[in-house]
């Protein structure tokens, strides 16, 4: 990953680029972190790069030409990075915009200061606009550094432990649970007895539960976004590999329902408003012999066909009659198994943001 950070203090950035588990993936050379001084494009002797502003009002506000030439110092031919510019007049950063903005080879943050950036330039040159939160900072340097330190963390090799990325809080709209190491006894108070069983299923069940009370606790405004996760599948082997690799990406705690079981077929299940089911099948006609008896309550639902076309209206129609209101449908590819998961969890993610 290549970041590129247009401002007007650049040893901010190096500085703070250097340290902890960023730092250490630069020097691995999983990061590469690249300043340009927007300075040195002014059109003035003195470097000077704010003006007054047209209409009166505090400040100065940063001139188009600096920045726009600025900009067009990181653009090589036949490659265009996406530009993001930093500002609280946009959509907070979030978990899964952070994971999208990984995928990207490189990005370009523009810094503004001072009031801001002329708005002509932002117009020609910025692709996106992103916020750290409902506040206001003296310029986007730092939340630069936020957006660079959270995206990294998806970036093969920075972290030793890919769970750390692929499960952190608010991955699923869930803040993480308590966390303990030794001792076992601190100021009279002990480690929960659960996490000293060694039994891995009450251990995650603890956990999941205490994620839970915590983000309804904490941040009531993301515990009305918990989704339970279910993979739901019926066909052959491809079906059920693609399935299992995607319930494991999708969700710390997601279910996978394999419905090639005549247990399964045979049972009644009902999911609620607050399941979000995905569908993985191959063959529609047996899918929908398969799904006869699950129903939905107005359940969110996306469906993966296995094979080239999309899924068809009558199978879209089943599930609709079912209770389902399906907001995603997509089809696979054999090629690019790992990527084609990885861009489908993505969009499922997406889905479940909106909700």
């Amino acid at each position: 990953m290549i970041f590129h950070v247009l401002t007007l203090f650049p040893d901010m950035i190096q500085s703070a680029a250097s340290a902890s588990i960023f730092g250490r993936g630069i020097k691995a050379g999983h990061i590469t972190v690249h300043t340009v001084n927007i300075r040195d494009f002014s059109a003035n002797k003195y470097n000077r790069v704010d003006d007054y502003p047209y209409g009166g009002g505090a400040g100065m506000v940063m001139e188009a030409e600096p920045v726009y030439r600025a900009v067009q110092s990181v653009m090589k031919e036949g490659r265009r990075p996406k530009v993001i510019y930093l500002t609280p007049q946009a959509p907070v950063l979030t978990q899964t915009k952070v994971e999208e903005l990984a995928a990207e080879e490189e990005l370009v943050l523009l810094c503004g200061h001072y009031e801001g950036i002329d708005e002509r330039v932002l117009a020609e040159v910025a692709d996106e606009y992103i916020s750290i939160g409902d506040y206001v900072l003296t310029g986007g340097e730092l939340a630069a550094l936020v957006l660079m330190d959270a995206v990294s963390r998806f970036v093969p090799g920075v972290l030793h432990n890919e769970e750390s990325s692929q499960f952190e809080s608010l991955q699923d709209n869930l803040l993480e649970y308590p966390q303990y190491t030794r001792p076992e006894v601190w100021h009279e108070k002990a480690v929960p007895p659960v996490l000293l069983t060694g039994d891995h299923k009450k251990i995650t069940e603890w956990r999941h539960a205490q994620s839970v009370q915590r983000t309804r606790e904490r941040r009531p405004d993301l515990y009305e976004k918990i989704c339970s996760t279910y993979v739901v599948f019926n066909g052959p082997e491809n079906a059920a590999l693609f399935a299992e690799t995607l319930n494991e990406k999708l969700s710390r705690y997601g279910m996978l329902l394999n419905y090639n079981r005549n247990k399964l077929i045979r049972a009644k299940r009902v999911f609620t408003a607050r399941d979000f089911a995905v569908f993985v099948i191959e063959d529609e006609a047996g899918a929908m012999t398969a799904f006869r008896n699950i129903s939905g309550t107005d359940t969110p639902a996306a469906v993966i066909l296995s094979g080239t076309e999309k899924p068809g209206e009558a199978f879209l129609h089943f599930l609709e009659k079912k209770g389902f209101a399906v907001l995603y449908t997509e089809n696979t590819a054999e090629e690019d198994f790992e990527g084609e998961v990885s861009r489908i969890c993505l969009e499922i993610r997406r889905q479940m943001d909106s909700l």
